[in-house]
């Protein structure tokens, strides 16, 4: 069965973080009806570009409600947690390109405006609204039993952004191959089930940014294998996390209610 990370100071703070935006979308929008989102597209994509994929571990909705769904599963049903084994999972882990590919083809074909409202994008076309109608279930109720699916398989906006994570490398988790013992305390930890213990650098491959490979209780210190580093220079992450989460919410709290774009 999956090792889940033990809770400190950082993974808190970040579930905190977790829970405003998943009880931000979920209660506000699907509970009480009212239509709205503390979340920009434009500043999501200046995130992503800007600063790696860390909005999918800390910001997103959709990855955080599934986070909790997991949290709760391994909970109540620890025996019935499964992981889809290899080759299937990576095989699987593709369809979310061909998801990409879909979305892509209507938006140009259909003119539809990823930026604008975002159910109004689903409801172009039969594709994307069976989509939409099925992401739910992906995320409130599958994770109960398959950790991260939705993240893993389906998320066409998560397979994207690995491209541009690939392409645009500012933002990666690191690891000194000299220094590491080989224990794969990182590996364990990873909701996305990357083998961080093989990689020299962790970036455009499914990272979600959550940084649990880097608290301190994961790597050991007589190791300290692992490390994050911004623009080729080495920082420390929880500056680094707290000083885009300011950012970020500056910027969204400009765009949704200065600018009202």
């Amino acid at each position: 069965m999956k090792m889940y990370k033990k809770d400190t100071q950082f993974t808190l703070t970040r579930d905190i973080m977790r829970l405003f935006f998943a009880l931000n979308f979920y209660l506000l929008a699907k509970v009480l009806g009212i239509e709205f989102e503390f979340e920009s597209e434009y500043i999501v994509l200046g995130s992503i570009l800007l600063f790696g994929p860390l909005f999918c571990g800390w910001f997103c909705p959709f990855g955080a409600s599934s986070y909790f769904m997991t949290r709760i599963g391994n909970a109540l049903f620890p025996k019935l947690q499964f992981t889809i084994p290899q080759p299937y999972d990576r095989l699987l882990r593709n369809l979310k390109y061909v998801m990409l590919a879909g979305f892509m083809y209507l938006f140009i074909s259909q003119g539809v405006n990823y930026f604008a409202e975002h159910m109004e994008m689903y409801k172009t076309s039969a594709f994307s609204w069976n989509y939409i109608k099925f992401k739910h279930w992906a995320v409130l109720f599958i994770p109960l039993f398959i950790p991260g699916f939705f993240c893993k398989y389906l998320c066409f906006q998560k397979a994207g952004y690995n491209i541009i994570n690939k392409l645009l490398p500012f933002a990666k988790i690191t690891r000194d191959s000299e220094k590491c013992i080989g224990c794969k305390k990182c590996d364990r930890v990873c909701p996305m089930d990357i083998s961080i213990s093989k990689q020299e650098q962790v970036n455009g491959n499914d990272c979600l940014g959550c940084y649990s490979c880097l608290d301190s209780d994961v790597c050991p210190k007589k190791a300290d294998a692992l490390s994050l580093s911004y623009l080729g220079k080495k920082v420390h992450y929880t500056y680094f996390v707290f000083g885009v989460l300011t950012l970020y919410l500056i910027a969204t709290y400009f765009v949704l209610f200065v600018f009202e774009w």
